[in-house]
């Protein structure tokens, strides 16, 4: 198969997977909400952001694993592969371990540091129990998760994840609506990952046939891994405040009930980094093996194509999303969340760069240039810091959307891009001129079907939101693909969607 059709094929597999779970969400949410209250919800996003800081101890492992899997199994080395899945294996269970015990020593101070009121101080403590619980077995099994990503098997791995979101959804309402709670919520969703990722074991062991040595003591390999991982690390420690300690900072200095208010501005956001992940995931790991191969021509042509391409269909939903993002908040969660439409608006915003710069990004771990980044990283971080915490005493929880997008916007996209295209030795006047400026009618195409939309038909349900969302995108793909791509490039779409006629 060839790089573009793989490509194609692993981001239609991963895209379904993504807007699977992205429908569930929003399906169930409301639900979950309107069954726990508020705070119940609240507690729960907090406890998930604890458990997202803890999950930083794996040092970003996955990253390597994934990363060293696709380059050696290009590179035909065998031996190589087994020993990056054994130590991440091995490292794993020490990982999981070791997040066990730390979940049970934070169910002791969380409820005085967040001043859980004494009706919840009992389902804070089942929470970190089961999460407690589960983490021994979700960390080592979540080794072959990556595994089959580094294998290129999309497939298996989507497939795998619509199954549990399904099964997920499906148990929340059978188990609240029974009289269970948060608690037992928590638990079917962590067994259900466990599940998934041993079913990843027995398909990834099928394709490649990978020997599992437990315990692996290979100080070579550990040495590779972590030369990569540690620097990724270091940087998704920085990026924690870019995308959870705001939960902290709002429970700390508002309340439990501004943590939900945001929590659904940025679950609106998270549409877009689940989008976004679907479409750049797949072209990372053929960049990776391209490395190995020593292609730094495809590595350049990638980044043209796939730019123009991915941010062909990603921007506009961004777009429309602006424009529709008060009817679909409040036609999807109902009175009382209007507070969540301005912070979910300028979130959404900064996502109009990141759609443009995803490729260019990941084609810098590709390469091995990871030290850089995370001063970046570092840097975004402390302007989204000053910002949000010197504003939310007057702005509330506008404050952290504000900090968010402007430090995205005016520090990372401008720092990463000159980064990554001097890595790969293109200007960016040719980078604009071949991947951004094209778009740009598509962009405003995009805008102009929404203020008719909302002219001659404003929404008045969510069924009517989500439809006129997905007519203005239609309208405004349907003619950047007729009126303002070439021949050649209508070839290349045909072939990432799996079109193409073939002798």
């Amino acid at each position: 198969m060839s790089r573009i059709r793989l490509i194609g094929a692993n981001m239609r597999l991963t895209a379904m997977n993504r807007a699977v779970t992205v429908l569930v969400n929003l399906a169930i949410l409301p639900f979950i909400v309107r069954h726990v209250g508020k705070d119940v919800y609240g507690v729960y996003t907090i406890v998930l952001t604890v458990t997202g800081y803890l999950g930083l101890l794996d040092f970003k492992i996955m990253s390597a694993l994934t990363k060293y899997v696709a380059e050696y199994t290009g590179k035909g080395d065998q031996d190589r592969v087994d020993r990056i899945i054994s130590a991440s294996f091995s490292f794993y269970v020490l990982v999981g371990i070791a997040i066990s015990l730390m979940m049970l020593a934070c169910g002791h101070w969380f409820t005085d540091f967040f001043q859980v009121g004494a009706e919840n101080r009992e389902i804070v403590r089942r929470l970190f129990l089961v999460a407690a619980a589960t983490a021994v077995l979700m960390w080592p099994s979540s080794t072959f998760r990556g595994v089959a990503q580094g294998l290129q098997l999309w497939g298996a791995d989507s497939l795998v994840n619509i199954i549990a979101q399904l099964a997920n959804a499906l148990g929340a309402v059978m188990l609240l609506k029974s009289g269970r709670g948060i608690v037992e919520l928590l638990l079917l969703s962590q067994s259900l990952t466990i599940l998934g990722n041993l079913a990843l074991f027995l398909v990834s062991r099928g394709r490649a046939r990978f020997r599992l040595r437990f315990p692996c003591l290979d100080m070579d390999t550990y040495r590779l891994i972590f030369s990569f991982s540690m620097y990724i690390f270091i940087s998704a420690l920085i990026n924690i405040f870019l995308f959870q300690v705001h939960n902290l900072i709002i429970g700390h200095f508002l309340s439990l009930s501004a943590v939900t208010v945001y929590a659904i501005a940025f679950n609106v956001q998270s549409i877009f980094r689940t989008i976004n992940g679907s479409l750049g995931g797949p072209p990372w790991t053929i960049a990776s093996q391209m490395e190995g191969q020593g292609d730094f021509a495809g590595q350049r042509r990638l980044l043209f194509t796939g730019t123009k391409l991915m941010s062909a269909m990603f921007v506009p939903v961004v777009v429309i999303m602006l424009f529709f993002v008060k009817p679909f908040i409040l036609t999807w969660m109902g009175p009382g969340f209007e507070e969540s439409v301005l912070p979910a608006r300028i979130i959404i915003f900064f996502w109009l760069f990141n759609g443009t710069s995803e490729l260019a990004g990941s084609m810098l771990s590709a390469k091995g240039i990871v030290r850089e980044p995370m001063f970046i990283s570092a840097a975004v971080a402390a302007a989204n810091m000053v910002i949000g915490v010197s504003l939310i005493r007057p702005l509330g929880v506008t404050a952290m959307a504000v900090g968010l997008s402007a430090s995205m916007v005016l520090v990372g996209f401008p720092l990463v891009m000159r980064l990554s295209l001097r890595s790969l030795a293109v200007p960016f006047s040719e980078f604009f001129n071949r991947s951004v400026r094209p778009n740009l009618p598509l962009y405003a195409l995009a805008a102009g079907f929404c203020g008719l939309a909302f002219r001659f038909a404003y929404p008045a349900n969510l069924i009517a939101t989500l439809a006129e969302m997905a007519a203005a995108y239609g309208l405004a793909l349907s003619a950047y693909y007729f009126l303002m791509l070439s021949p050649e490039e209508r070839a290349e779409v045909h072939k990432l969607l799996g079109l193409e006629r073939r002798a």
